[in-house]
């Protein structure tokens, strides 16, 4: 039996402009280049205490995994110490989990690394076991911020340290934030909500969740591309749907649209360097907190 539509309910168009890129782990993580992992690399140096063999870590939101590599980068004796060390790597999105996954199998990291797709506001992991809580970039899209700040502090340990980060300055969001104004009048629609741009705002979930000894800092980051149009075509395939769905408007004006996108992410800083390489400078936000007796 046909089913039939709720007032008010929004349909989804299904139609997937012929020169858009599928919306894979693996353009997620051309579209990010090292930018975030680069700040998981300066935290996990120089912001918490050395990793030692058996912690008990969380990658939550783990994505492309960037902060499991960094953290088997910085700390490769974790994988041969007969002291057994575990990394949860978490995220909502199952094929990232599947994609993932292969990639720990194929570095042979599977003796510690244990991907599982799950939310963060819902964890299937145990109360107070945590050593290590890491939500590198994605709290600010969580569908329950406060609920998925909770999960964190319930699942740490006594002593156990979270760090979670933010954007401070991420140029491609007011760009992107322009150019959907300009072609869908999104008016008043921010990529990421103001908010996050300050650490204080993400201190405090931290503070109510019941975290202490709560400090923030900021860590510069840089994007980088072997060409801005082919970034700017992963960026707009990622990130340039209209909210009702790709119809043939976007596929017949697609030259258009990611030209006005790529001018707005220059009128944001981004830069063409040597040998036609872009480039753009981020800041991070980094909120450390621990979870007290």
């Amino acid at each position: 039996m046909e089913k039939k539509m709720s007032k008010g309910a929004r349909t989804q168009n299904t139609f997937i402009p012929k020169t858009c890129f599928p919306r894979t782990s693996q353009l997620l993580g051309s579209m990010i280049g090292e930018s975030t992992i680069n700040v998981a690399r300066k935290y996990l140096d120089e912001l918490i205490p050395p990793i030692t063999p058996g912690a008990i870590i969380h990658d939550n939101g783990c994505g492309t995994g960037a902060v499991t590599r960094a953290i088997l980068e910085i700390y490769p004796g974790l994988l041969a110490s007969p002291t057994k060390t575990v990394i949860h790597a978490t995220d909502i999105n199952p094929a990232f989990i599947d994609d993932f996954r292969a990639f720990v199998v194929l570095r042979g990291w599977e003796h510690i690394v244990e991907p599982d797709a799950m939310p963060a506001e819902n964890l299937s992991l145990q109360d107070s076991t945590l050593t290590h809580s890491f939500t590198n970039f994605l709290i600010f899209g969580a569908r329950d911020p406060p609920i998925a700040v909770a999960e964190a502090y319930r699942t740490l340990a006594i002593g156990g340290v979270a760090v979670m980060t933010t954007w401070a300055v991420l140029p491609h969001a007011k760009a992107l934030d322009r150019t959907r104004e300009t072609l869908y009048s999104e008016h008043g629609v921010s990529h990421i909500h103001p908010k996050w741009t300050n650490a204080t705002y993400l201190e405090e979930l931290l503070k109510t969740a019941g975290f202490s000894n709560v400090h923030s800092s900021q860590v510069n980051s840089t994007l980088e591309y072997d060409t801005m149009e082919k970034w700017i075509e992963i960026a707009w395939s990622w990130m340039g749907m209209p909210r009702g769905g790709w119809t043939e408007r976007e596929e017949r004006e697609w030259g258009h649209d990611t030209d006005l996108f790529k001018q707005e992410c220059l009128r944001e800083g981004f830069k063409i360097i040597q040998d036609g390489r872009m480039r753009v400078k981020m800041v991070a936000n980094v909120v450390v907190a621990w979870k007290g007796a």
